[in-house]
């Protein structure tokens, strides 16, 4: 047990000391008065307040923990030993800056409530943020804070037992389009035709034709898929995306094809819900996509994750619970990798807005392959390097990698041929 002082005790302290404690470095605390926290000798003991107190560890506060409101903040980023620090509260101990309310800022996603400067479809993208402009987008740091945290503890303490993380693995495919041909209405087939001919695209064409004679569709690699997964100890999630038709919503309709695909798949991995594009702004569109799949799958769906990476805080997650949505996959970058929310595990949805801690966890993700593909331009080879470089610091701190492709990007033809090589890299 970790004893931990502080003057005054908030929703936003609670939530953030509940993630560094109990979810990263996986001990208990308890917050305790003065009285109490002083005459305790034999607990590592962290004094959170701007009284200097005996034998603990202190940490000067920042007001954010404090706040009920949400306004800009004056961050300035200093880096020691390759890590980067901010909201600096003293000159003297081991812990100059606040790791509590940088934490808080970092994980609840504080920036995005602040008006931003969104791209085409709205999103909050890696060029905004705060990591990305300091440039440690690609460091884990709540990780590498709770770390130092828990060394200082150890020095002090070296009999405090912590557990032992275990670092984890999810791979989760998006189902944007499920077949190229198979199962697509006559008049979606026939329109690409003509589009092809007009264009001289030969190549389709060609496609158009093979799957005619063949019935062999270039999408449908999901048996190649089962087989990869087989050999591999991470967990899978494949994300259905079952909205109407429209301009950035091409999955089939849903129908004998689809729903034969979904409980198929569903027998050996699990399903998840790929909120359709317009279903970000609209709460009926989005209650009616849960509602179908949950039917085909023949139980409640539980997990989500927004298509084109849509969201906009907190009124997507909101939707999401209300619905009855438990964990959402959506905590990323659309174009850069790295960490979003400077996490490398799940850990609950906190409402700026309200100030509360609500029932709803978020799964941060650290690749895509649109994102190493079409933003950052790397060849395959290239892109198992910075694959390789991502996985590797998560291991460091014990971690959950999780990744996500789409069948579209495992053809391993056209434009995506070498990527069903950077799955397999990503498995290993």
């Amino acid at each position: 047990m970790i004893y931990i002082y502080s003057n005054s005790v908030t929703n936003r302290l609670k939530y953030t000391l509940d993630i560094v404690f109990k979810t990263i470095l996986q001990v208990e605390y308890q917050l305790v008065d003065k009285e109490i926290f002083t005459s305790e000798t034999n607990k590592p003991k962290i004094n959170y307040s701007d009284e200097e107190l005996p034998s603990s560890i202190w940490i000067k506060p920042h007001s954010l923990l404090f706040e009920t409101n949400i306004h800009p903040q004056d961050i300035q980023v200093t880096y020691k030993k390759e890590t980067p620090y901010f909201f600096k509260t003293s000159d003297i101990g081991s812990f100059q800056f606040d790791l509590f309310a940088s934490s808080f800022y970092m994980f609840t996603r504080y920036e995005e409530y602040l008006p931003f400067v969104a791209d085409e479809h709205g999103r909050f993208t890696a060029k905004e943020s705060l990591a990305f402009k300091t440039n440690f987008l690609q460091k884990p740091v709540v990780h590498l804070w709770a770390r130092q945290l828990r060394n200082e503890i150890l020095n002090i303490h070296p009999d405090f037992l912590f557990p032992t993380w275990i670092f984890t693995q999810i791979n989760t495919i998006d189902i944007d389009i499920a077949y190229s041909y198979k199962g697509k209405p006559f008049k979606r087939r026939f329109g690409s035709l003509i589009r092809a001919m007009i264009h001289f695209n030969i190549k389709e064409i060609f496609q158009h034709y093979s799957f005619m004679f063949t019935r062999k569709d270039p999408y449908d690699i999901y048996t190649i898929l089962h087989k990869i997964h087989e050999k591999s100890n991470a967990a899978n999630i494949y994300f259905f995306q079952v909205g109407k038709y429209g301009k950035y919503d091409k999955n089939l309709p849903i129908g004998d094809t689809m729903v034969h695909l979904i409980s198929k798949i569903a027998k050996y991995a699990e399903i998840g819900l790929h909120p359709s594009y317009v279903s970000n702004t609209d709460f009926l569109e989005l209650m009616n996509e849960y509602q179908d799949l949950s039917e085909i799958v023949g139980k409640l769906t539980k997990k989500s994750r927004q298509h084109y990476l849509r969201m906009t805080l907190p009124e997507t997650y909101e939707n999401l619970i209300s619905i009855g949505i438990e964990e959402d996959y959506t905590m990323g970058f659309p174009d850069q990798i790295g960490f979003r929310a400077g996490m490398a595990t799940a850990y609950p949805f906190f409402n700026l807005q309200i100030n509360k801690q609500r029932p709803l966890m978020i799964v941060p993700f650290q690749i895509m392959d649109g994102t190493l593909k079409d933003y950052l331009k790397v060849s395959p080879d290239e892109a198992i390097l910075k694959i390789q470089e991502i996985k590797k610091t998560i291991q460091e701190v014990n971690g959950q990698f999780v990744s996500i492709f789409h069948n579209s990007s495992l053809t391993n033809k056209g434009e995506w041929k070498g990527w069903l090589a950077v799955y397999r890299e990503v498995l290993g």
